[in-house]
């Protein structure tokens, strides 16, 4: 907004501000209204995580520590994040009788529009 208002572009500006030291400062809002506002997307979309709380957050034109936004959705929502944390896939113990009984296989595939993909096995022994 800023940058539109002063004609320039928003990397110029961010150039301008980095070389003078001015930082872009967190919104000051207080844990309760921050609770209330976080309690209100959650009413709307209650199974929406953080990411979008924060996007949600940004839209109003508020810019919270990542931390803070955490705690609050704790503190609002604490059946939801117990019920999501029981969801989250355990990692299973397995034993194998020896070496070579076992192989773990697994492609990469980012580079695939250069022609390049790389595949990777190892023991699990």
């Amino acid at each position: 907004e800023l940058a539109d208002m002063l004609g320039v572009h928003r990397n110029t500006l961010r150039l301008c501000m980095k070389r003078h030291s001015i930082e872009r400062k967190y919104a000051q809002i207080s844990n309760a209204d921050l609770d209330d506002l976080i309690a209100q997307f959650k009413s709307r979309r209650p199974d929406s995580g953080i990411r979008y709380i924060v996007g949600f957050l940004r839209r109003r034109g508020l810019r919270v520590q990542h931390r803070r936004v955490t705690q609050a959705l704790h503190r609002v929502d604490r059946l939801g994040q117990v019920l999501r944390d029981r969801q989250v896939k355990r990692r299973r113990k397995y034993r194998v009788r020896r070496p070579n009984a076992l192989w773990h296989l697994d492609g990469h595939h980012k580079l695939i529009r250069w022609g390049i993909v790389i595949h990777g096995v190892i023991d699990g022994y």
